[in-house]
This record gives C-alpha cells, sequence and structure tokens, in this order.
C-alpha cells in the first residue's frame, strides 16, 4: 500500500524536490515598472548593508548593497509604504510616490530591546513581538553570532533556561523538557511545518535543525492548540530559515574544535527579477570518545526500618558515540505577480554514528531525511491574505551490519500535510486567522510487532481573532476543533488579553491543551533485552490540559524586564507504568490520573548605549510526577542563564568580546526497585559552564571567532549513572572563520 496522503503517489516527493532545484532563470518584466532608489544609513550616517527593504502589502523587496543602497520596482503606480529593517536596529517606514524619482533615505536607530522583532507562530501573521498578546521569546540572528554554538542544542541551553537537555539511557541520544514537559508535548517547526523523525524515545532528531541556516527562532510558551493542534501542549519551537533577498549572496564558513569537532558550511543565493533560490550545505564530524568516572554513582535506599542506606558503586566508563552529518537544502521563489507568489523547499539529510576502533561494534545506526514542500501565497489586498501549502517529510532510519554490508530498514516516520488558510485584517482593529488541515502520519517501527506500519490522520479547523478595543487592550479568541478516527471530535477554546499602560506590558490567557496518543503509546511491543516488555494500550484516551498564564513586562529605554508564570492541569495524561503478569515484567503507557506543572520566568536585560549588553534570564519549574507519595520527575527546578556582550569600531572592523554561561540547581529523583519493590533515589548534582567568545568583523564580509567553551574546565565526577551529567571533557577552544559575499 502506498503510504500516502489521499493515495498521492510517491512520485509527488520526486516531481516537488526537482522543482525545489530548478535553477534561477530569466523572466520578463512587466512592460511598465517605477523605479524606487534609496539607502539606509545609521544615525552616524554609516551605511547598513544587508538591510531588508520591503514593500508593505507586496511580495515585492530587496536587500541593500555593501554602500547600503536599493532598488526597488514597483509596477504599480501611487503611493507605497516601504519599510527598512536591519538587526540590531528600529525599523523605519515612508510613504514613498513610485516614479517621483527621488532617492529615499532611511536612517535607523539602534534597538534597546528585541520587542521590534517581527515573529509570526503565535498568530500566524506577521506582527511585531511588542503587539503579540501571546507570550513569545524570540533567538535572533544577532544571539546566534554572539554565541556562536556549535550545534542546535548548544542554541537552546544558552539561550532558554527552562529548556533542560538529558541523555537517553538506551541509545545514549539527547533527551529534552521545556518548561518540565516531555518533547511529546512540545511541537517543533521548520518554517511552520511539523518535522518528523526520532532522535531518542519520542524526541525529534536534533541534528536535523542547521544551525547555520536559521534566521531566528521563536518559541510560544504554553498550550497552543488553537492554532497547532495536537502535541502542542507544551509549546511551540519554530525555527524560520534564511531567504534571500539580493542579486547575488553567499557565505563560507569553517569551525574547528580541540575536541574533535569540525564544521563546514556554504551557501548561495540569487534574486533576480521574479525569481530567487538559496541553497545551504554542511558537513558536521563530531569524534567518538569514551569517559570515565571519578566517583562511583551513590543509590539511596528506602528499608523497613524508614532509615536509609547508602550504595556506592564503582566507577564505570561511558561510551559516547561520535557522528558524520551531512545536509543539503533549498529554498526557491517565484513571483507571479507583486502579490502572487510561490516557494517550493527540499531537503536532505545523513546522519551517521561512529565509534572507537577498540569498541568492537558490530552494526551502525544510520538515518536519512528527505523533505519537500510548497507554498502559495496570495495577498488580495493590504487587509487579506490566503496561503494554501502542501508539505512533506519523510525519514528513515537503518541499522548498516558493518560484518556483512548487510542494511536493515527498521524506521520510517511519513508526514503529509495539507493547509489553507486566510487571513484577514479589518481597519487594523480585527486580525482574524482561519483555516483547515489535514495532516497524516505513517509510521513504521522497530517497536511495533513484526515492524509493522500504523497510519494517523487529523483533520482540523481553527479560527482565531484578535481584536484591538483601544490602542493599549487587546484581546484575542480563538478555538480549534480536532478529528481523529477513533476519537471523538475535540474543541480547544483559548483566550488571551494584552494590556499596555505606559511603559508596562500586561498579558494573560487560558488555554486549553489536546494531544492525541501517538503511534508508539498505542501499539509498541517491544523485548528490551529479555529486561522487561514495553507495551502500548490502544484503549489510550488523549490527554486534555488546562493553562493559565500571567506575565508583565517593563521596557523602560535601555533597560527591558519580564516575569512569566505558567500553570498547567493534566487530565489523562499518557504515563508508563509498571505492571507484571504471570511474572513477566511490562512496562505498559495508561492514562493516570491528574498532574500538573507550574513555572516561572524572569528575565532582565539592558542595552547601555557604549556598547555593552547584559541579559540574566532564570527558571523556576514545579514539576509533579508523583507515585506512592515520591516525586518521579527528572527535571532540575531551577536553571539560568547570562550573557555579557561588548561591542566597538575599530575602524572598519567590529570586534566583539561575549561570555554566556547557564546553570542549574541539583535534582532528587526517586525510582522503584523492579527487585524488591521498595524506592530508591538518586541526587544530579548543581551544574554550571561558561563560554568565551572573540570576534572580528573585517571589510569584506570577513568574520573570525575565536572562543573557549567550558572556560573553568569543569568535569562531573559521575557520568554512568546520571543522565542529565554533562558530557564535556573539559575546556575547548574554539576557532570559526565565515566569508560573505
Amino acid at each position: 500500500m502506498r503510504h500516502t496522503i489521499f493515495n498521492i503517489p510517491r512520485v509527488w516527493m520526486t516531481v516537488a524536490c526537482l522543482l525545489a532545484c530548478l535553477p534561477v532563470a530569466a523572466n520578463e518584466e512587466p512592460a511598465r515598472a517605477y523605479p524606487v532608489r534609496g539607502v539606509v544609513l545609521d544615525e552616524k550616517g554609516e551605511a547598513l548593508p544587508w538591510a531588508t527593504v520591503r514593500v508593505r502589502g507586496t511580495n515585492i523587496g530587496a536587500g541593500t548593497n555593501a554602500a547600503g543602497e536599493f532598488t526597488l520596482l514597483l509596477r504599480e503606480g501611487g503611493d507605497h509604504v516601504i519599510v527598512a529593517s536591519f538587526v540590531g536596529f528600529e525599523p523605519r517606514e515612508q510613504t514613498v510616490r513610485a516614479g517621483a524619482g527621488e532617492p529615499v533615505i532611511f536612517r535607523l536607530r539602534p534597538a534597546t530591546n528585541d520587542l521590534n522583532e517581527i515573529v509570526v507562530t503565535g498568530t500566524r501573521a506577521e506582527r511585531p513581538l511588542k503587539d503579540v498578546p501571546v507570550t513569545t521569546r524570540v533567538i535572533t540572528s544577532e544571539d546566534i553570532r554572539r554565541l556562536n554554538p556549535a550545534d542546535f542544542r548548544s542554541l537552546l541551553e544558552h539561550e532558554l533556561p527552562g529548556i533542560q537537555f538529558g541523555r537517553h539511557h538506551g541509545t545514549g541520544l539527547p533527551t529534552l523538557t521545556f518548561q518540565g514537559m516531555e518533547a511529546t508535548r512540545v511541537l517543533f517547526l521548520i518554517d511552520g511545518e511539523r518535522v518528523a523523525g526520532e532522535g531518542a524515545a519520542d524526541n525529534v532528531d536534533f541534528n536535523r535543525f542547521d544551525i547555520d541556516n536559521i534566521e531566528r527562532v521563536e518559541i510560544v510558551h504554553g498550550a497552543m492548540s488553537t492554532l497547532y493542534g495536537s502535541n502542542a501542549p507544551g509549546g511551540v519551537i519554530n525555527i524560520i530559515t534564511k531567504e534571500v533577498n539580493r542579486p547575488l549572496t553567499g557565505t563560507l564558513s569553517a569551525t574547528r574544535a580541540s575536541r574533535g569537532e569540525q564544521k563546514y558550511a556554504a551557501s548561495i543565493g540569487s534574486k533576480w527579477r521574479r525569481l530567487s533560490a538559496l541553497t545551504s550545505a554542511r558537513l558536521s564530524l563530531k569524534s567518538p570518545f569514551s569517559l570515565e568516572d571519578t566517583e562511583g554513582t551513590t543509590t539511596f535506599h528506602e528499608s523497613a526500618s524508614g532509615q536509609d542506606s547508602v550504595v556506592t558503586g564503582q566507577p564505570a566508563t561511558t561510551a559516547i558515540a561520535g557522528h558524520r552529518v551531512w545536509q543539503v537544502s533549498r529554498k526557491s521563489g517565484f513571483d507571479f505577480t507583486d502579490r502572487l507568489s510561490l516557494t517550493v523547499t527540499g531537503s536532505c539529510y545523513n546522519f551517521r554514528r561512529t565509534y572507537l576502533p577498540g569498541w568492537n561494534i558490530k552494526k551502525e545506526e544510520l538515518s536519512r531525511e528527505y523533505s519537500a514542500g510548497g507554498k502559495l501565497k496570495y495577498i488580495i489586498n493590504a487587509g487579506h491574505l490566503v496561503e494554501i501549502s502542501y508539505h512533506r517529510d519523510h525519514f528513515d532510519k537503518h541499522v548498516d551490519y558493518i560484518l556483512t554490508g548487510r542494511l536493515e530498514h527498521v524506521y520510517r516516520d511519513l508526514l503529509d500535510n495539507l493547509r489553507v488558510g486566510y487571513t484577514v485584517s479589518i481597519r487594523q482593529k480585527h486580525y482574524i486567522v482561519t483555516g483547515a488541515e489535514i495532516n497524516t502520519e505513517s509510521l513504521r517501527h522497530y517497536m511495533f510487532k513484526d515492524t509493522a506500519t500504523h497510519r494517523a490522520r487529523n483533520i482540523v479547523y481553527y479560527l482565531q481573532e484578535e481584536y484591538r478595543l483601544l490602542d493599549n487592550l487587546a484581546i484575542v479568541a480563538g478555538a480549534r476543533l480536532d478529528y481523529r478516527p477513533g476519537y471523538n471530535l475535540h474543541l480547544s477554546p483559548k483566550l488571551s488579553v494584552m494590556y499596555r499602560p505606559g511603559i508596562l506590558t500586561l498579558r494573560g490567557g487560558y488555554a486549553t491543551g489536546f494531544r492525541s496518543p501517538s503511534q508508539r503509546e498505542l501499539y509498541s511491543e517491544w523485548d528490551h533485552q529479555g529486561m522487561f516488555t514495553l507495551l502500548g494500550n490502544r484503549d489510550l484516551k488523549p490527554e486534555e490540559s488546562s493553562q493559565f498564564s500571567l506575565s508583565a513586562g517593563l521596557d523602560k529605554g535601555i533597560l527591558n524586564l519580564s516575569v512569566s508564570v505558567h500553570s498547567s492541569r493534566f487530565k489523562r495524561k499518557i504515563v508508563q507504568r509498571e505492571i507484571r503478569e504471570n511474572g513477566e515484567r511490562f512496562m505498559k503507557n495508561f492514562n493516570s490520573g491528574r498532574a500538573r506543572n507550574t513555572s516561572v520566568d524572569i528575565t532582565a536585560q539592558a542595552r547601555l548605549p557604549f556598547g555593552l549588553h547584559l541579559r540574566v534570564a532564570y527558571a523556576h519549574v514545579d514539576d509533579h510526577d508523583e507515585i506512592d507519595g515520591r516525586d518521579r520527575s527528572t527535571v532540575h527546578p531551577r536553571t539560568a542563564t547570562f550573557r555579557a556582550g561588548y561591542g566597538l569600531y575599530l575602524g572598519n572592523t567590529r570586534a566583539r568580546v561575549d561570555v554566556n554561561g547557564r546553570w542549574r540547581s541539583a535534582m532528587k529523583t526517586w525510582t522503584r526497585d523492579i527487585t524488591t519493590g521498595r524506592y530508591f533515589y538518586r541526587e544530579s548534582p548543581p551544574r554550571h559552564d561558561w563560554r568565551l567568545n572573540l570576534s572580528g568583523e573585517f571589510p569584506h564580509g570577513i568574520t573570525l571567532v575565536a572562543g573557549i567553551d567550558n572556560i573553568l574546565n569543569l568535569k562531573d565526577k559521575n557520568i554512568s549513572g546520571d543522565t542529565h551529567a554533562s558530557l564535556s571533557r573539559g575546556a575547548s577552544y574554539i576557532l570559526a572563520l565565515s566569508i560573505k559575499i
């Protein structure tokens, strides 16, 4: 049987990939065009190269050259609103008349915060961050440059204090929690499209996210079921990839680290007349290694007398696999008219784990991903927008038996998503977003009996309206209707309010979360090396959750302070519990009773006028996963991140120094002993590490970065018994060079 949506043949994916790789070709300009020329400068009159200039209500846009100059061709006369923006500066707009011949001059002021960043995730419409009633966090391209992270995981760890990574005890691959929510309740998107594939357990493969091709990351806290449906009760992390807005642009970069990490990336793009294309490629290498415990694992056991007994094991050695990753992605666009455009995307990804020769590994794991899709956008006028999109994501896993050369296919996740959306703006007071989706998943998994394939389909309708009662008061109300065969129709309502009295911004909201059981939770039947059997449960019901959120932000000149509280209550939360039948041990999925989760986030940042930028972020998570009165939570209750950056100009060179740090508190986790039936707990110690970057931006687009990761040369004492231990071998020296055309 074909694994398709509506039985669309697989050839569609091939055709879409070919379309994504079409070369940029010439196209006839219309007979009449009105040129608009101008320049984008800073307050001192210095040119801002690579700034973005767009005409509101159309597809027309361009990037500035090295002298800050731009040219727009308008195919309609009359007045037009042109918006100029540049990372780290306040955007500005001007109304110009096509054909007037007068040059347009933009003078941008440095931004004191990120509140003017344009975001789309919370409302599916482009809005400044300060005007979005939904609590949203943005990791900008400037943040990424200052951190110079090795990968996507490192980026999130240093930018989001509420996010925590662990290590899967079986595969050793990363696991994730966000504000205490497991990965099954956090939705990852790339340009608004769902991501297929599994790295460890129900976590996505984080190596798929190319850090060099990210323009920004938008993080929406809490239940977003109104717009994103199932799998988003814990939040949405939307990765926005780069676009091209210049006739020719390209980047070459290379990064080497002293601990056996290498990364090479290249991109080339062109925008000429109505056509645009951007191709990105990367190769990432990480050497395998071993870590030895300096202390054995300490376990605290309950005893019948009520006195804990302490058992300390012998130090062990943990093998950490390396990897080899290559990836190619392509984004092509064609403007049929100033208001009708088509964007086609395609990507290929290959991941192979690598091992040390002495480990006597007889098989290697290989992951592959192919994706393709297209989006047709029609701007009817300044207040009406229609979008139609289709996206397919195909993720495979194989086991490569080294001695025989046999390649065994053990996993396939195939996602199809068809969406039609309509956005309406009425007098800049009513913003209505409505649409329908059909999401289909076909999953083949080695944990299914006989490696079977199971399929699921969700049909969705959503409606959301933002109403601005006053200039400083907005209300967002929405609802989403989900239907999955085998389950009842489910309605997810949501209400948010934003009030801005003076320098304060207050946000509050109520949302319901909805998560239907995953294929693994329903159909697993897998023997774990004779120790126990993992069992799904076909009688599982969907999870439901209710979330209340409240946040306050203060924006006063160079100072920005925000505090937010999120509280979630779960009904029928899906959990895994141990059962015994006929002397055999099973780990089976059940709908438990009620569960709760509360988190508090505090962020303070200041951009001082002499080039110094400071930011401190703190998160406290109160996560309860109790059984018999004992907390089984694996979430560190307190985490924090810190950044201090200083930049200055030395002639034509911009120099920067950035220090980034992160800290987490200790944690105690209870577990049930499968032999005695009694409980024991282990402690994960507190941890902090720091990163230093020295960077220089030179003429001709050359950037050089020298950095030290883990400045204090800290190493965890016990790796084998603590899945949250850092895998650092000590200080690592990093050198990165990039050249921009």
